[in-house]
């Protein structure tokens, strides 16, 4: 694939310290999980409610557990040095916290050492969604007990792989997680209400920020966390619009991240937050901030944002991407290139003297797809990263970017909608589990080669 298109002075701005990864995590791919003593996680529930769009379900999945040598190759096959996975928390903890597992530990062990030996830099995600169902059963995220159970396992992951790993996400896209898992139901636990999502946004801040604190006290060299954006923009500049997707923005963009830095949440913007006051301890404005070394930036699309009285606690109705006539992805989220650049502008202006390096921990897009051609023709794909990389290159060459994760290595299963939405670099036929190599893939490499050469 000819790169003649993407800028032609690429290898001047991109430093040879740049990093270059993909990533998948562990209960999307792994499957295996009813062998070597792993737990039950809250998905293995909440697929058994025909939650599911396909109705499918991650039991096996890439089976990526036995078949993570050669996939690691295909990192070797991209020119790909950093990779990118979970570690699952019921797979290390059955209930959640008490016993270990040391299967489960032992194949972390397998894992992290396959990396080294095929030069590949492992950065670890201790927590991408995949809750014991065993701490669900006493409230998940609701129950404030969490940030201790989650410090212990951390702990245990910690102790375990340090030695050989230097880089760790603490938490991967908390309003996600948060927000389609316990306010609107549509992810896992299924539970919905401001009665859930207030503290269990609270109690996932104090368990980020004290993980970030915990990793850094033993040593961790490189430690962060993922946070998802999205940027906001009101459909005109009328002023109660204009409110509307500032407290939209402010919801979505800033409670993750504003606590982190010390700014608490922002509950002048959007007042509804501040009914998390029935949740706070007075010594959690102290515990709730952290300085990491670095913050993951997940950005996949924008929303288009207007007032609307009829809309509870924000009074602002997002726009579809589709009924505004905008292309769509297989989400349904609108496929709009300068999203990523337009939160790195602000989130540089946001946090001003607090800001850190940012790494961009997810890159990807994911739109309908022909498995009968082989390699499959995800021309999208290309174009995709082709006008996101022309976005980037200003903030790669000002350093406030050190690095870049596609997303995602291959196919997989993705979440709620199942297999329906291949993100993938490798194409995978969940019957045979055959792994091959998208457009996408072959164009990857060429990039990788073109900056190695120098």
């Amino acid at each position: 694939m000819i790169l003649e298109n993407l800028s032609s002075n690429i290898k001047t701005i991109v430093s040879p310290d740049f990093v270059w990864g993909a990533g998948i995590s562990a209960y999307q791919t792994e499957g295996a999980r009813d062998i070597d003593g792993s737990g039950k996680s809250i998905w293995e529930n909440f697929e058994q409610g025909r939650r599911i769009k396909d109705r499918s379900s991650a039991a096996q999945a890439c089976n990526f557990y036995n078949s993570f040598p050669s996939d690691l190759s295909m990192m070797n096959w991209l020119g790909l040095d950093h990779f990118k996975t979970s570690i699952s928390w019921p797979r290390i903890m059955p209930d959640g916290g008490g016993a270990v597992n040391p299967k489960g530990l032992a194949y972390y062990d397998r894992l992290t050492d396959e990396m080294l030996n095929k030069g590949i830099t492992p950065w670890y995600v201790a927590y991408h969604w995949d809750l014991p169902q065993a701490l669900q059963d006493k409230g998940g995220w609701v129950n404030r007990d969490i940030v201790s159970y989650f410090l212990n396992y951390l702990e245990v992951c910690h102790k375990h792989l340090g030695d050989r790993v230097d880089n760790w996400i603490v938490m991967n896209e908390p309003i996600v997680f948060a927000g389609a898992g316990y306010f609107l139901g549509i992810h896992a636990p299924g539970k919905v209400g401001l009665k859930n999502f207030l503290p269990a946004m609270h109690h996932i801040n104090l368990a980020n920020a004290e993980g970030i604190n915990f990793l850094q006290a033993e040593g961790a060299k490189n430690v962060g966390t993922a946070l998802s954006f999205a940027s906001i923009q009101s459909v005109d500049d009328s002023p109660k619009n204009e409110e509307a997707a500032q407290r939209v923005h402010a919801t979505i963009n800033q409670t993750f991240l504003d606590p982190m830095l010390g700014n608490w949440y922002p509950t002048t913007i959007a007042p509804f937050l501040r009914k998390i006051d029935k949740y706070v301890r007075s010594s959690d404005m102290t515990r709730i901030r952290a300085t990491p070394d670095f913050l993951g930036v997940q950005v996949y699309t924008r929303e288009v944002v207007k007032h609307s009285y009829l809309m509870p606690y924000l009074q602002a109705k997002i726009l579809s991407a589709k009924k505004r006539n905008m292309p769509v992805t297989s989400l349904g989220q609108e496929l709009y290139y300068p999203a990523l650049s337009e939160i790195l502008d602000w989130l540089v202006s946001h946090m001003g003297s607090k800001k850190v390096p940012l790494y961009i921990t997810e890159c990807g897009v994911s739109m309908p797809e022909s498995d009968t051609i082989h390699p499959v023709e995800d021309g999208y794909r290309m174009q995709y990263y082709h006008a996101v990389f022309e976005t980037l290159l200003p903030h790669i060459q000002s350093e406030d970017v050190r690095g870049l994760f596609y997303w995602s290595l291959m196919d997989n299963f993705e979440w709620a909608e199942g297999y329906t939405a291949p993100f993938g670099l490798f194409h995978v036929d969940f019957n045979t589990l055959e792994r091959n190599p998208k457009q996408s893939a072959y164009w990857v490499k060429e990039l990788a080669e073109r900056l190695k050469r120098g």
